[in-house]
């Protein structure tokens, strides 16, 4: 199915199909319009292509259910409720506190927590890791059981928060499966000398959780509860699974349409294990383009094995820069700052925010074939 432009919508004022809730965000005391934001044709506009487009593409593509945010002015103003919790039970329909696995774009928000102890002298940025956390603690994490090479030694001493924040450690993205069930694994490797190349390592955000909960001595979820969601009201969100998430959460799916396995995050993981809602996250871009830390946008390596975005009316680089948290895309109108997730537990996401424009989006689906209605959008979209 090719998708409709928001030229052919506007001539075309069809009945929606599916379950599509939709809302204004409140400011205060008071609904502010879109008309207030300075782009009214533009913003209505929008929003009625993608309350077409949304229903459509995830029926298409098997996807159960969807949120969507558009942020304008750095503030929230639309959210787009698709759909249903588990395929076949239209009464769990997808309301805006339905909760979701983030997958990857855990990422970004503990990088917001890390550069924040930067800011506060707690990490350094600079300093390796090594020592800024117990000996023992990095061994483990390295699972030393026997001689680690010396070219390895020498280069782990080197890894330092920049280097994990931007992919830049050496570091695989997961170690084998069943490797904990090795007696005799193998210490996790590097494949480059730190600072020398980009690969992208949910490892490495592992490895700065270990030691940002030795520095600050908490867990990870108790940081990003008292440092992030209490204060920015992210009421719906958790690198743990709790009571509260569990009552509302959806059901992950496969790509035929098929429910999943529930997984139950109970030990929190920088790398994927964030539960959330696409409200919740946008209170986070909202941050992000109000204040974001010192240095956290600041491009740290250029990733020519990664294919820019496409984006209509945009002129943009042939490569993707990366950040201390996001993937950038620079453009003629300023960078875009995106990041998408992906859990084989049946859940894709994406966000982009333009800390120039102060523009947004943040979608989140319960479906393994999410990727394919958040690119269609995006590449339609651009940068809204």
């Amino acid at each position: 199915m090719r998708p409709l432009t928001r030229r052919q919508l506007l001539r075309d004022t069809a009945a929606l199909s599916g379950v599509l809730t939709w809302q204004a965000e409140a400011r205060g005391q008071d609904l502010t319009p879109a008309a207030s934001l300075g782009r009214p044709a533009a913003d209505q506009a929008t929003q009625a292509w993608l309350s077409r487009q949304l229903p459509a593409l995830c029926q298409q593509f098997a996807v159960p259910g969807a949120q969507l945010c558009l942020l304008r002015g750095g503030q929230t103003i639309w959210t787009l409720c698709y759909g249903t919790k588990r395929a076949g039970q239209p009464q769990a329909a997808i309301q805006a506190d339905t909760v979701f696995e983030a997958a990857s774009m855990s990422k970004p928000v503990f990088a917001w927590l890390a550069m924040r102890a930067c800011e506060l002298g707690r990490l350094a940025l600079d300093r390796p890791v090594a020592e800024q956390m117990p000996e023992a603690a990095l061994q483990a994490f390295f699972a030393d059981t026997h001689a680690t090479p010396a070219q390895q030694q020498t280069w782990r001493a080197q890894i330092t928060p920049r280097h994990l924040l931007s992919h830049r450690s050496g570091l695989p993205n997961w170690r084998e499966e069943d490797a904990e069930s090795k007696p005799d694994r193998p210490a996790l490797g590097l494949a480059f000398q730190p600072g020398s190349d980009f690969r992208y390592s949910g490892e490495g955000y592992a490895l700065l959780q270990n030691c940002l909960e030795h520095i600050e001595g908490q867990l990870l979820q108790d940081m990003a509860q008292r440092q992030l969601f209490e204060p920015q009201a992210m009421r719906h969100s958790g690198f743990v699974l709790t009571p509260a998430l569990d009552a509302l959460r959806a059901r992950g799916h496969a790509e035929d349409g098929q429910a999943l396995p529930l997984a139950r995050y109970a030990q929190a993981n920088a790398g994927y294990t964030l539960y959330t809602t696409a409200k919740d996250y946008a209170r986070f871009l909202s941050l992000m383009i109000a204040q974001a830390p010192s240095q956290m946008l600041s491009p740290q390596v250029e990733v020519k094995s990664r294919p820019p975005i496409q984006r209509p009316g945009l002129a943009h680089s042939d490569s993707v820069q990366w950040s201390l948290g996001f993937a950038l895309n620079p453009t003629a109108q300023g960078v875009i700052a995106y990041h998408s997730g992906a859990n084989s537990t049946g859940f894709r996401a994406y966000s982009q925010f333009s800390p120039t424009r102060k523009s947004g989006l943040v979608f989140l689906s319960n479906g393994l074939s999410g990727h394919e209605v958040w690119q269609t959008l995006v590449a339609e979209m651009g940068d809204l």
